[in-house]
Parts: C-alpha cells; sequence; structure tokens
C-alpha cells in the first residue's frame, strides 16, 4: 500500500487509507465529512472485527487547525505500538487508560480541595480566639493579642503553613525569639495559648458546630507544643498583700488622694475587701438587677477554672458592703451597673488597675517629699490575695474560704454545686471577716479568738 501525498489528500473525495508499520500492524485511514474537514483514524482488525480509534483532525492547509500528515502517521504508529504491548483489544486498553486518568484527576481534584480546606497556622489561632470569644472568656482578648504579637506579625511565612505542618522546632523558634528579647512570664503564657489552640483544633476537625462557623479542618495529628517545656523559673508567683496600716489608708485614703478620678474606682476596691476578694471581673458585670437588698446577696456569673463552663454564684452581703452599694446608688443609680463609669457599659478592670497604680505613686511620691522609704507598690489582684490572708488570720476554714472567694477545690460537691444553697455558711464566714476587717478600720487590735469559741458566741447571740 502506497504511502499517501498532502496533494491526495487535499483532493481527498471519501476516505483514504495507507500501511502502518508491518503487515498486521493496522492503516491509517482519513475520512473527510460534508463539512470539508478531514478526520483521522487508527483501523485495526480485533478477532476479525474491525476498529478504529480517532487520532484527530487532519491539517488541510499550513495554517489550518488538526495534525499533518507525518503527526498522524506517528501518532498511528504509536497506537499500533500500544496494541500489540497489551497484547489484546486496543480499544479496551484505551478506555481503561482513560478511565485510570479521569481517577488521578478526580483524586487530584479532591487532594487540591482538601488542601485548600487545610487550615494554616493563623487559621488555628483565629479559630481557637473565636471559641474564646463565643464562650465568654475574658481572656480572648489577651491570647487574641498574643498570637498576632508573637506569632503572626513576626512569622508570616509560618503562620500561612498549615496548621498540621507546624514542628516541634517551629513552636521552639516562636518560643526562643521570645526569650531572647528578655520576654519570660509572657513566654510561657504564648506556649499555653498555642498547646490549648492545637488542642482545640484536634477537636475541631470532629465538631459540627466548627464546621459551620469555619468550614476549616486542620488533620492535626499530634500537639507538636507538648515536646516543648514550660520555663518554670519565668514564673513570679506574687506574694504581695497589704498589711493592715496599708488596708486602713486605703480605704481612706483612695478617692481623696485622687479628686480628679471617679470614687467609683474607690468603692470598688472597699466592695472588694468587704465582700472577701471577689474577683473585680465578677464584681463589675453585676447588674443592679442582681443585687437582691431585701435578701441581702447578690449574684454573678463565674467562668474562671479547668471547666471553663458559665457557674451561678450566689454571695451574701453584709452591712458594710450594702453601705457601699447604698453610696454607689447617689453615684450610678440610674446606670444599669452599680460600677460603671459612663452608664453605657460596666467599669472596666484595666482602668482599675490604673487607678490602682496612680494611687501607688501618689504613695511614693509622698514618701519622697518627706524623706521616707517608698512603700511596695501593689495591684488591683492583690486585693484578692490581701482579703484570702485576712480570711487565714481570723481563720476561717478552707472550705468556706474557698466558698466565699468562689474557689474549686476539686471536690465533687464543689464541681457541681450550685453554691447558693450554702448562703448560711458563707453569712457566718463573712460575719467574722467583717468583724476582722472592721477592727483594722478602725485601728483596733485584731486578737485572733478559737473557732469554737467563735461559733459558740455567735449562736448565742442569733
Amino acid at each position: 500500500m502506497a504511502k499517501l501525498t498532502p496533494l491526495q489528500l487535499k483532493n481527498i473525495k471519501y476516505r483514504l487509507t495507507e500501511q502502518v508499520g508491518s503487515r498486521g500492524d493496522g492503516v491509517l485511514l482519513f475520512e473527510k465529512r460534508n463539512s470539508g474537514t478531514v478526520e483521522a483514524y487508527y483501523k485495526y482488525k480485533q478477532q476479525g472485527k474491525e476498529s478504529k480509534v480517532k487520532l484527530g483532525q487532519y491539517k488541510l492547509t499550513r495554517d489550518g487547525h488538526g495534525f499533518s500528515l507525518a503527526e498522524c502517521r506517528d501518532k498511528a504508529q504509536q497506537l499500533a505500538n500500544t496494541r500489540r504491548e497489551c497484547g489484546g483489544d486496543l480499544k479496551a486498553h484505551l478506555e481503561a487508560q482513560e478511565l485510570e486518568h479521569q481517577k488521578k484527576q478526580q483524586e487530584l481534584k479532591r487532594q487540591e480541595e482538601l488542601a485548600e480546606s487545610q487550615g494554616t497556622l493563623s487559621e488555628l489561632c483565629e479559630n481557637y480566639v473565636s471559641s474564646l470569644y463565643r464562650q465568654g472568656k475574658k481572656s480572648a482578648r489577651v491570647v487574641e493579642g498574643a498570637f498576632a504579637l508573637y506569632v503572626q506579625n513576626p512569622f508570616p511565612n509560618l503562620a500561612k503553613s498549615k496548621a498540621k505542618d507546624i514542628t516541634v522546632e517551629d513552636i521552639v523558634t516562636i518560643i526562643r525569639r521570645m526569650i531572647e528579647k528578655g520576654i519570660t512570664t509572657t513566654s510561657n503564657r504564648l506556649r499555653s495559648y498555642l498547646h490549648a489552640a492545637y488542642e482545640y483544633g484536634m477537636k475541631a476537625d470532629n465538631d459540627p458546630r466548627e464546621q459551620v462557623e469555619h468550614g476549616k479542618r486542620f488533620f492535626i495529628e499530634h500537639n507538636p507544643v507538648s515536646a516543648v517545656p514550660r520555663q518554670a523559673d519565668f514564673e513570679r508567683v506574687r506574694e504581695r498583700y497589704l498589711n493592715h496600716q496599708e488596708i486602713k489608708r486605703l480605704w481612706n485614703d483612695f478617692i481623696p488622694s485622687m479628686p480628679n478620678r471617679s470614687p467609683v474606682f474607690g468603692l470598688l476596691l472597699r466592695f472588694m475587701l468587704a465582700t472577701a476578694g471577689n474577683r473585680p471581673e465578677q464584681i463589675t458585670l453585676c447588674r443592679w438587677s442582681d443585687i437582691d437588698f431585701e435578701r441581702r446577696h447578690f449574684t454573678f456569673i463565674e467562668r474562671k477554672g479547668k471547666s471553663g463552663n458559665p457557674r451561678k454564684r450566689v454571695m451574701p452581703l453584709t452591712a458594710r458592703a450594702l453601705q457601699i452599694l447604698e453610696e454607689l446608688k447617689l453615684i450610678t443609680g440610674s446606670h444599669e451597673w452599680p460600677f460603671s463609669i459612663t452608664g453605657k457599659a460596666p467599669l472596666k478592670v484595666t482602668s482599675l488597675t490604673r487607678r490602682v497604680n496612680e494611687y501607688c505613686s501618689f504613695l511614693e511620691a509622698e514618701a519622697k517629699a518627706k524623706g521616707e522609704q517608698a512603700p511596695e507598690r501593689f495591684t488591683s489582684k492583690d486585693m484578692r490575695r490581701t482579703a484570702t490572708n485576712l480570711l487565714i488570720e481570723c481563720r476561717v476554714p478552707q472550705e468556706q474560704r474557698f466558698l466565699i472567694q468562689s474557689r474549686e477545690d476539686g471536690s465533687i460537691e464543689s464541681k457541681h454545686y450550685d453554691h447558693s444553697d450554702r448562703l448560711p455558711e458563707k453569712r457566718e464566714a463573712l460575719k467574722r471577716y467583717g468583724a476582722f476587717l472592721d477592727k483594722i478600720l478602725k485601728g483596733e487590735a485584731t486578737k485572733l479568738v478559737d473557732l469554737d469559741q467563735y461559733r459558740q458566741t455567735t449562736s448565742r447571740q442569733d
């Protein structure tokens, strides 16, 4: 069978063929369509039955579309070789190849979609922070700021990496940078935030709500932060608490020492002491509607603790605490919150921190003017430790101290009990604490009494 020429194909009427390879390898077939185009095929016989495989359109002109004669011959020869190698039906072999190709393409697309859905380290941090906000955690803003300041901003490439690909060495690099800059205690805090974020990420993949909220999956198999040790010597456990003289002066002089500041700050510090050191974050969020003047108690929601679950706490009000609230009524009685400066929102604890810092500066300046040694500074957080120390001094049992200060002792009762039904115990403890505080504020000697003797005395008075 003679070889075809471009001229023959240009003048093709219907069909032309030429032999491919040796005898039995099949033929190269060209067929003209009604549209004028010419299609090329590889035709062969399989078990006495003719089959053909389309090669494509033949290029009739130099600038036309399709394959040249030489390209059609190469394609036909390749198919003839493939037919010989597969030892069977070429068409079935090609269909199987095409099916396999489609499967690979589908798998590639699935992998690409999976990679697109996989969250980065930055997205892991952001989603974890969102979960903290959703739970009403007061630490949410602090954690968000720490991630931005120490992870996302200084390590943009790491932040863009898949969270599952972050290694222990990457975490070490982040923490090491902080330590090299002299950031010690906060480096431990960031480590705990990252560890918690990875723990969250491992659970989030199976949490339908998280999928609805963010649509990201992390596929984290292990927590890379677990292998990075916490630096124990970086933890500075504060032991500062106010002595009796400092308590008396703070009570009497805080408000007068800052005439340009709202007296609400000073009344809040007094209320914290009067209620035996409950946290300012809890107290400031209380509304007037949370205070029952008739039953002499107030209610707040406790969110601190390992469980993280909101818990109702009911705390009794002493006569001194009620007196402070009466003073507050004259200032914020028309507001929603007793402890509010603007009336539009509760007082911010950070603002209280600044006021206490100003008071400490006032004491230092006063001591310097008198040529005396400056007193040790303290913070608003030290009020709770101060109250704890007073509770210990007046020998309130630990169980009752935990009740009053909303602490959990790890017991089943502490974990699940509502605490509101134990008001009598709290009142008894606060009565003793209040008497002790009263002596301090009056400058009287604070003689301690035996607990059994105290209970006998109070029972006779009742």
